[in-house]
């Protein structure tokens, strides 16, 4: 009898062993549905999240909007400038962040909507605003993170080379 038992104990360790790193689970490439109170309503499963991120998008639009509404002035000290730049580097960090998430967590379904989500007037407003202080020449596209020189590039021409703070 105990012979029988550690042999049957033996095969399941055996099974769980091979099953834990020998084997791989199928796939299929499939994502499983996601299911929250969203989807239950018949709502699209990232409106579910809508609740925290639609506000926490409105405080980054207003403070983004509060550094660019500084006189130029204020870019030409060292404060403002860093202030300037890292102002820049999150909006796009941001943007960058949310798309990415939106997309992993819910498939491609989901680009539409986070990219629609900033694309708002005050999302224009923004990026005119960074347009014309990088085309003015306060900060330069070196300066940048790669995910926020990425669309100011692809929208911009030629860098500025004109120096406002040089005086």
């Amino acid at each position: 009898m105990r012979l029988i038992l550690v042999a049957l104990g033996g095969a399941i360790l055996a099974n769980i062993i091979a099953a834990t790193f020998f084997m791989a689970p199928p796939d299929d490439g499939a994502r499983a549905p996601v299911v929250n109170w969203a989807t239950k309503r018949g709502l699209d499963p990232w409106i579910a999240t809508e609740e925290y991120t639609a506000p926490a998008r409105a405080l980054i639009r207003n403070g983004v909007l509060e550094t660019l509404y500084k006189p130029w002035s204020s870019f030409c000290t060292p404060e403002g400038h860093k202030d300037l730049i890292n102002t820049v580097n999150n909006y796009y960090y941001r943007r960058d962040a949310e798309l990415w998430s939106k997309v992993n967590t819910y498939g491609e379904r989901a680009r539409a909507f986070a990219i629609k989500a900033w694309s708002t007037s005050d999302d224009n407003r923004i990026e005119r605003l960074i347009d014309e202080n990088l085309g003015r020449g306060y900060f330069s596209l070196d300066e940048l993170q790669p995910y926020a020189r990425k669309p100011l590039s692809a929208r911009n021409g030629a860098p500025s080379r004109s120096k406002p703070c040089a005086s």
